[in-house]
């Protein structure tokens, strides 16, 4: 099987899942137990603190709930604007007095997209009781749908018992949170604005009261202060429980980065304190990714063909992307290094994926990305004819010493 290597030009390559964190000489300092900062569209991690560290979730959990309900609304079984009834056991008045609330009860009735906006902007507890009982029909058999999502998403360090983070026993890796946010941000872009982005939510509204409740309107504003104070930022959540301290899952896009933030575990003497550290924190982790980091497109290479023997089909262009994104250390264009090893024959029959070349880079001598070249369709063996044609010509380049 004849191959060619050849050497790419400077910028170029295919992205396969491969995370490497980038070692700058200056990094910030923060006081939160973990952290990972992540590139949302390559999955380049651009700083990492403890990223594989169990921790409590707290309300970080209920983006997993919102992605459960956002699948369910692509696939046809809930919508968005469906009437819902809030079950008895989410009523607000039947959960723990600490809890975080949307204010559910009795004599209410609102859409699902209220629901949605109660998880993402008070982060209610009760909204997330609700969610569990209408699409799974209760708490537990929802928290089993949530762990196969998330090894579905090929994230082990995500493990759940129930959907709204009030239970100590939730655990996450800011690594694979932040992994998952990338999926959650690709499936469902929507989400920033329509949720995440909110500033502030009424409930319950006039529209949301049956005949005879007379419930006032309240209005809560987002946790996440970096809505209000950081550019561009467009979610996602914030979490706290005694055990966890603070935690925040935040992503914000400038240009054609974006970036994702997972901090868990800030501590302070006060409340006030804590959350303090936690914006600091990230705001220095934010502005690092913008600072020193670029992520680019950029083209690939077309393959060339590959000769096909004893087939009726004779050549075939391998699989590969025509452009891809990259994220790299700002000024560190020029020494990127790529190269394709591709087969250039090959004897049928070939199977759909069967693979035909390796693409590889690297920034100085670390290796950033590597993918391969792929048969995109099966190719059978050929008739007899084919075959004794294709025979004779391998024979004779063979004899005069040509590739095959």
């Amino acid at each position: 099987m004849h191959k060619i290597i050849r050497k790419l030009p400077a910028v170029f390559f295919f992205a396969l899942y491969i995370f490497p964190a980038f070692a700058l000489e200056t990094k910030p300092e923060v006081t939160a137990l973990a952290a990972v900062l992540m590139d949302a569209k390559t999955g380049t991690v651009l700083y990492q603190k403890n990223p594989s560290l169990p921790h409590p979730p707290a309300s970080l959990t209920k983006v997993m709930t919102i992605h459960i309900l956002l699948e369910k609304i692509a696939s046809g079984e809930l919508s968005l604007n469906q009437e819902i009834r809030p079950p008895r056991e989410s009523w607000a008045v039947n959960l723990p007095r600490d809890s975080s609330l949307m204010f559910l009860g009795p004599d209410q009735r609102l859409t699902l997209l209220d629901l949605l906006k109660g998880l993402a902007v008070p982060s209610g507890n009760d909204a997330a009781i609700a969610a569990a009982i209408l699409s799974s029909g209760s708490v537990s058999a929802f928290a089993g749908l949530m762990n196969e999502e998330a090894r579905k998403a090929d994230c082990d360090g995500l493990f759940f018992v129930e959907p709204s983070g009030y239970d100590a026993h939730n655990r996450i890796t800011a690594l694979d949170f932040a992994r998952f946010l990338t999926i959650y941000i690709d499936r469902h872009p929507e989400a920033l604005a329509m949720l995440h982005s909110i500033r502030e939510f009424t409930y319950p509204r006039t529209e949301n009261l049956l005949e005879g409740n007379g419930s006032n309107p309240i209005t809560q504003t987002n946790r996440n202060a970096l809505l209000f104070s950081y550019p561009d930022t467009d979610g996602i959540k914030t979490g706290y429980l005694d055990e966890s301290g603070y935690n925040i899952a935040l992503t914000a896009q400038r240009g054609d980065t974006r970036l994702i933030l997972v901090l868990l575990g800030e501590k302070g003497s006060t409340p006030q304190a804590g959350i303090r550290a936690r914006d600091r924190d990230s705001t220095r982790l934010l502005d690092f990714g913008f600072d020193n980091f670029t992520t680019q497109k950029v083209s690939c290479p077309a393959p060339q063909a590959v000769r096909v023997w004893k087939s009726g089909q004779k050549e075939i262009i391998p699989a590969s992307p025509s452009e891809i994104l990259v994220t790299i250390p700002k000024g560190t264009e020029n020494r990127l290094k790529g190269e394709i090893s591709q087969t250039l024959y090959i004897t049928a029959p070939v199977k759909k994926g069967d693979i035909l070349g390796t693409l590889r880079v690297s920034l100085d001598e670390k290796t950033l990305y590597e993918g391969k070249l792929t048969c995109a369709e099966e190719i059978p063996r050929g008739s007899w004819w084919d075959i004794f044609t294709d025979s004779i010509i391998i024979f004779f380049r063979e004899l005069f010493g040509y590739p095959v």
